[in-house]
């Protein structure tokens, strides 16, 4: 497997529930950028029939 420690982090990140604010103070980035480049969580999108695609 091919993975780096930020890689690591940026995925503990992205399953965080909560806004970005939330998601820096639990990270410990000095700004908000930071943190938004780490946050890869997907949108989930709803569709008709209820069904939710993710992009």
């Amino acid at each position: 497997m091919d993975f780096t420690f930020h890689d690591l982090k940026a995925k503990g990140i992205s399953d965080l529930d909560g806004n970005l604010q939330a998601k820096q103070a639990i990270s410990g980035h000095k700004n908000i950028g930071q943190t938004a480049r780490y946050d890869r969580k997907t949108k989930e999108v709803p569709v008709v029939g209820g069904e939710h695609e993710k992009y």
